[in-house]
């Protein structure tokens, strides 16, 4: 394999001293200084968040990852949370950035806390049309958990669902498969032709890690007189029906993964085109009024091929188990160990 093509060694290099002597074997690499050798099997596991770090140590804990060398976990950038959970397991550990923990004991201790400069020009970027399709290929995985081996849709169908072009989407596809998210089986054309999602768990990690950077201010806030947010769920209901709306944040994961003690606001994503009338609707109500800021409703505005992705539950519309995962990390704080928990509980990769 290209180094270019392997980013857990290009990170592993990244962060090597110059005293060292390193070769480079594969997916392994060997280091010496003096009369000491040692091999390093970098281990790539996508963004760097608490759940790719499980995976992983799941993996080498059974030897699922034909571990060749003392395991170094390789991410793009570790969390807090991530570097924790390495430090737990005693794993080293490495990332794009240049952070790096590597212990031996006894013979060998690395430890990089400040990024050094990152090789320009990365090949793959998160495009608005590369999310949406990320975004849909996941969110029918999650909803197809019985059939997880199936291949996933055609491209004309995953263009239609991510409301892109067909000539987009299928290039996006590959450099999905470029990337190891999925993979093309079968013929190279034709009717046998299919693609498979291989590295769920890694796709979803990047595509939040990269959504939850974005800093995103709502399109509208309301202010009600109630703190009881089960009050708030049938004014929403009764107002929006028959518009592109659905709950996500902590609202949303306590419909399908409670977590949170408290859920102090309540945040539902609208369509660009409903929104006017989403205000018109929810202001002609007595009890609820827009405020500029520190409203206890909070409407975020998205793509319409969001809602073709969301669920009804008790008259409820609620976003995607995936994209309430993306709006729990973009809050941080306690909202992480909730996305973290609704992954676990409601995702499964």
């Amino acid at each position: 394999m290209a180094l270019r093509e392997n980013p857990a060694v290009a990170a592993l290099l990244r962060v090597l001293p110059p005293e060292f002597h390193v070769q480079v074997h594969q997916d392994t690499v060997q280091i010496s200084l003096g009369p000491n050798s040692w091999t390093l099997q970098p281990i790539w596991v996508g963004e760097g968040l608490p759940a790719d770090i499980r995976r992983a140590r799941n993996d080498v804990a059974h030897a699922l990852t034909g571990v060749g060398g003392l395991p170094v976990i390789a991410a793009r950038r570790m969390s807090s949370g991530a570097r924790e959970l390495l430090g737990e397991s005693q794993f080293s550990w490495v990332d794009a950035s240049g952070r790096a923990r590597i212990v031996i004991p006894g013979e060998l201790y690395l430890t990089r806390l400040d990024p050094v400069p990152v090789d320009a020009g990365r090949l793959f970027t998160w495009s608005g049309a590369a999310q949406a399709v990320a975004e849909t290929l996941l969110t029918w995985r999650v909803q197809q958990s019985d059939r997880a081996l199936e291949s996933i849709e055609r491209v004309g169908a995953i263009a239609e669902a991510a409301e892109v072009s067909v000539a987009h989407a299928a290039r996006i596809l590959r450099q999905f498969d470029e990337q190891g998210y999925t993979a093309k089986t079968g013929a190279e054309r034709g009717s046998t032709a299919m693609r498979e999602l291989r590295d769920p768990g890694r796709m979803l990690s990047d595509w939040a890690g990269y959504y939850a950077l974005a800093n995103v201010v709502p399109a509208a806030e309301f202010h009600v007189p109630w703190r009881d947010h089960d009050q708030t769920f049938p004014v929403l209901a009764s107002s929006l029906d028959g518009l592109n709306w659905a709950m996500t944040g902590a609202a949303a994961a306590e419909r399908i993964a409670p977590h949170l003690t408290t859920v102090p606001v309540v945040d539902m994503l609208v369509s660009f085109n409903d929104l006017t009338e989403v205000r018109r609707r929810l202001t002609s109500k007595d009890d609820v009024r827009e405020v500029e800021r520190g409203g206890r409703v909070r409407a975020f505005t998205a793509d319409e091929y969001l809602f073709g992705l969301v669920n009804e539950e008790d008259g409820l519309r609620v976003a995607s188990p995936v994209r309430v995962y993306g709006d729990l990390l973009r809050e941080r704080g306690r909202s992480v160990d909730a996305a973290e928990y609704l992954r676990e509980v409601a995702i499964g990769f």
